[in-house]
């Protein structure tokens, strides 16, 4: 969605100015910082006042000359819904316009079947529509499996579970519910939520790296989302004699660092080695078992998790020296739950990386938990929330 009236444009800066830019703002650092004058700057803050979008705290008093009153976005009136599908579950968030969580709900889906994925998904949006408080912003951000192209929602193919033909994922959503899908990959939502509401201040030019059941991540220059369906972080080629991967080609490192990759290597060593995994007995093999079994310093539990650690290694590598960023972060379902495996890869790629390089990047862990998808896709959807609460128009 884009608008191109000017008005609109004035608008939308003055919010991003307030939301992003800077910190509680008077209407004079405003206009100051977008070179408006104070009078339109004054009439445009009145106006997303007015609908909700911003609010005044108390006046501050600094030095000589009128106080400044400090602007916020206001967390009080709108709501928006996000989903995503995480770790085999729909996970559903109502955020308000500061990112804080105001409701959760969560629902398994014991299938791959694409129908019986969308079913779920169109009934949890339908609930969290029925209880969202205050008012709803007309539309669903929904951070889905697969290669997405976020312009039309299209699932292109979701290797992990199995799709190969083309889903038109948003379309299904948008006719089953009256109102606008805006999809988005789930670990390239995860990474936006982590980009926004982590602590990540000091760095601009970021990689977010999510490993689930499968592994996508995101692009970030100047903290801004490289939103493009083209670049594939989980299929470059980490090992051509490795395993094949469900796209077909040969070494993935999505076929060789994921959740799937692991529980396989897991139930190779059991059947090798009786002892093998112990603790893990007459339990169901899930990756946040031996991710558990790992923290707790479970010898076996930390050597699968060093196996797969090995290629991603190798991909963090290739993405410091092709991106050069100030941060990678790995997160998902594995890597948000998972300190040694972060510490693991962090120690291999700082083995591979020149001394200037090492001093220049940092590798962390992501933050954002089990809702951190669905809050990335609210987000995504709150990116146009001008137009999908004013229409065509700044308010008069």
């Amino acid at each position: 969605m884009q608008n191109d009236d000017l008005e609109f444009i004035n608008c939308r800066n003055v919010l991003d100015c307030i939301e992003r830019e800077l910190d509680k703002p008077s209407r004079a650092r405003v206009a100051k910082h977008l070179g408006l004058s104070r009078t339109a700057t004054s009439l445009i803050a009145q106006k997303l006042i007015r609908v909700g979008l911003v609010k005044e705290l108390e006046t501050t008093i600094k030095g000589r000359g009128r106080p400044g009153t400090p602007l916020v976005m206001d967390d009080s009136r709108w709501h928006a819904i996000g989903a995503a599908f995480y770790s085999g579950n729909w996970m559903f968030v109502i955020i308000n316009l500061c990112g804080t969580i105001v409701s959760k709900h969560q629902v398994p889906v014991l299938s791959t079947d694409k129908d019986v994925i969308i079913d779920t998904l169109v009934e949890g949006l339908l609930y969290m529509r029925s209880v969202c408080p205050g008012q709803m912003i007309p539309g669903f951000g929904i951070g889905a499996p697969g290669l997405i192209d976020h312009k039309s929602g299209a699932i292109y193919r979701a290797d992990d579970l199995g799709w190969k033909e083309v889903i038109p994922f948003g379309a299904i959503i948008e006719q089953r519910t009256g109102l606008k899908a805006f999809v988005i990959n789930r670990y390239r939502a995860n990474g936006l939520a982590e980009i926004r509401y982590g602590n990540h201040k000091n760095s601009h030019n970021m990689v977010y790296l999510g490993i689930g059941t499968g592994i996508a991540g995101s692009i970030y220059l100047d903290k801004v989302l490289q939103n493009s369906t083209k670049y594939r972080l989980g299929h470059m080629v980490i090992d051509p004699h490795g395993p094949v991967c469900g796209c077909g080609q040969i070494g993935c490192l999505q076929a060789m660092a994921s959740e799937g990759a692991l529980l396989s290597y897991a139930r190779l060593q059991m059947a090798e080695h009786p002892d093998f995994l112990h603790a893990a007995k007459g339990k169901p093999l899930q990756g946040k078992l031996i991710v558990s079994l790992a923290e707790e310093g479970d010898a076996d539990a930390r050597a699968c998790l060093e196996h797969i650690a090995i290629p991603l290694s190798i991909g963090v590598s290739t993405l410091a020296n092709v991106i050069a960023p100030d941060e990678i972060i790995i997160g998902g379902p594995l890597g948000d739950t998972s300190s040694y495996l972060v510490d693991c890869v962090r120690k291999r790629v700082h083995d591979h990386l020149l001394d200037w390089q090492n001093e220049d990047i940092s590798i962390s862990q992501g933050t954002q938990g089990d809702y951190g998808s669905s809050i990335g896709a609210a987000t995504f959807m709150l990116d146009q929330k001008m137009e999908l609460i004013l229409g065509d128009s700044c308010p008069d």
